[in-house]
């Protein structure tokens, strides 16, 4: 069975080596007007302890849409794989670095990653005092487990854990042209608002991710139904289909008082399946109501024809019961 997540970017702070400290970061993200992506413009403020040619930070660079740009003190500097030859042997270029990466996605997810799994660059530092800027446009999560989709962004802050030093963060969220209410794992923005243009400033690590969620609201008759839910109408349907047949039966008793009767034997054959199939049916007239934000991830609901044995045994001993008692009640009028 698939996944009811559909992954979006991977998004998340860089790795630092150990002779950099990492002054403050300012984290910027833009909604676009579909929240479909967003675009992230990360901002880090170091200082190194040496000049020389240095790979100050790796980055976790995963499923973003175009190009993943990288400016040092305003200079555009080219992302790369790590080459093989630093994987297979101890290299002073990562000596720097931790010998392996846990990033925290979510509540529920954490992964652990490897240099192979790290992008990185080389660059001529001066000790001192530098300016690292990150920039890409990041792809939409999709939740579908629930009756209603819920999108996100996720932006892993854990690595942050693992520098050297961590000064200060200051997080902005610009969502003016999506225009519908957010949440954020965050709580209040310590200025603006959520909606337009909201800014955060800690001097500490807030959390190990910063994730940004819509979820669409529904109309009146999609949350009744969602009430009533699938077995609920199920049922509705079932006594309708059932009470349709109970009046067929009896009015052809009314014209056939004797012998067999092929609507019985027909509606009890029948109807049991239509209503096993108004189960797995009732799951897309909820769906068709909310549109095109409907989850859609029922599993495999068509397994309840396998209680077509079951119910029509049942069905039909009782639609005999009442055409039995139609035909004794006609045959003592006569």
């Amino acid at each position: 069975m698939a996944s009811p997540i559909w992954e979006g970017t991977y998004g998340s702070n860089a790795f630092s080596s150990r002779d950099i400290d990492i002054i403050r970061e300012k984290l910027s993200v833009t909604i676009d007007k579909d929240f479909k992506t967003a675009s992230y413009l990360i901002e880090y403020f170091i200082k190194a302890d040496s000049s020389g040619k240095q790979i100050p930070l790796l980055f976790h660079a995963k499923d973003y849409l175009g190009y993943f740009h990288v400016w040092v003190d305003g200079k555009e500097i080219e992302l790369k794989d790590i080459p093989r030859e630093y994987l297979d042997s101890s290299n002073s270029s990562f000596s720097k670095f931790a010998s392996s990466f846990e990033i925290r996605w979510n509540e529920h997810e954490s992964n652990s990653y490897s240099l192979s799994d790290l992008k990185y660059f080389e660059t001529d530092l001066t000790k001192g005092e530098h300016e690292i800027r990150v920039e890409y446009v990041a792809s939409v999560w999709t939740d579908t487990h629930g009756w209603l989709k819920e999108y996100s962004f996720v932006y892993s802050l854990s690595p942050a854990k693992n520098w050297r030093s961590f000064g200060s963060l200051e997080i902005t969220l610009k969502a003016k042209d999506f225009g519908k209410p957010l949440t954020t794992n965050l709580g209040q923005p310590t200025t603006g608002k959520l909606g337009t243009t909201a800014i955060w400033k800690f001097d500490k690590l807030p959390s190990d991710y910063f994730e940004i969620t819509y979820k669409p609201t529904m109309t009146s008759i999609s949350k009744t139904l969602i009430e009533i839910g699938p077995f609920g109408l199920t049922v509705i349907i079932g006594l309708i289909i059932s009470l349709l047949h109970f009046l067929s039966i009896k009015q052809f008793r009314k014209k056939e008082p004797t012998g067999k009767s092929w609507v019985l034997i027909v509606g009890s054959i029948v109807n049991p399946f239509l209503i096993l199939i108004s189960y797995m049916v009732s799951f897309g007239i909820i769906d068709t109501s909310i549109g095109t934000d409907a989850g859609g991830y029922h599993g495999y609901t068509f397994f309840v024809i396998l209680l077509y044995p079951i119910l029509t045994p049942v069905y039909w001993i009782l639609m005999w019961l009442a055409d039995k008692l139609f035909k004794k009640n006609i045959n003592n009028a006569l």
